[in-house]
């Protein structure tokens, strides 16, 4: 049985997007699945019975295809919702994560380049070492200790992305810290 996040990541490796028309094109064409790039067919039948009967078969198919989690639609808001609850995880360069071409000052616009939370839990490590349960259930460690006041439930933590990959988290504006995503 898969956790939560494993089914999240696994049905996000399948995802459809859904974007508005308004948006600008793309550098690079997207690979869609091929239930969507089926259903897109349809708009080239010139008959409008068999037309709307491809239309019917086509959703038909992806609507069962979405109960057994095969496939799935987000739009820009989920989207940015899903990236933003797996911020510090690696994954591989997936385009509709933003590991594509997206710029630096893209993600710090929407908000990728850190994240702001509350600490739910806290468990000591010891060494001045801490496993911090954000409210939104993502768990952070620190990989080295932390001097000063010891943390609390309930501070305010802000954690950014650093050099190299790895992170940085400061508590309640405290000294930051070198972090890991553990969950």
């Amino acid at each position: 049985m898969m956790n939560r996040t494993g089914r999240l990541v696994a049905a996000i490796m399948v995802a459809v997007v859904a974007t508005g028309g308004a948006t600008a094109a793309p550098k690079t064409q997207q690979p869609r699945a091929a239930i969507f790039t089926d259903l897109l067919q349809c708009r080239g039948i010139a008959d409008n019975a068999q037309r709307l009967a491809c239309f019917d078969r086509q959703v038909g198919e992806m609507d069962e295809a979405a109960h057994r989690d095969e496939v799935v639609v987000l739009d820009k808001t989920e989207l940015k919702k899903t990236r933003k609850t797996l911020f510090g995880f690696s994954f591989p360069k997936l385009p509709f994560l933003g590991g594509g071409e997206e710029d630096e000052a893209q993600a710090k616009e929407e908000g990728f380049s850190h994240i702001e939370a509350m600490i739910g839990s806290l468990r000591s490590l010891g060494y001045g070492k801490w496993q911090i349960g954000l409210e939104d259930g993502a768990q952070w460690t620190t990989t080295e200790a932390i001097a000063g006041p010891t943390p609390k439930i309930g501070q305010k933590i802000e954690i950014r992305r650093a050099t190299l990959g790895s992170f940085l988290g400061k508590i309640d504006g405290g000294r930051a810290v070198r972090m890991k995503r553990v969950g």
